[in-house]
């Protein structure tokens, strides 16, 4: 199981703030960024009540960042 945490734009030399996180049973490094990025999409449009996210970060279930993603990329 990986854990889809998307995050805010990081202020310089800070760690990014949490705005969702979502558990999913994808195991797949690989899909869950597929996954996220097509989330992320949708949030884009969707979102009103909220911060915009900046990205995602993919960890696996030990906590551990296994991915990441910015609009910077």
């Amino acid at each position: 199981m990986l854990v889809i945490e998307f995050v805010g734009a990081a202020p310089e030399g800070m760690t990014a703030q949490v705005i969702d996180r979502m558990n999913t049973d994808i195991s797949d490094v690989r899909k869950a960024v597929t996954h996220a990025k097509s989330l992320f999409s949708n949030v884009i449009v969707q979102r009103t009540h909220k911060p915009l996210p900046h990205g995602f970060r993919i960890l696996d279930s030990d906590g551990r960042e296994v991915a990441s993603w910015s609009i910077d990329e």
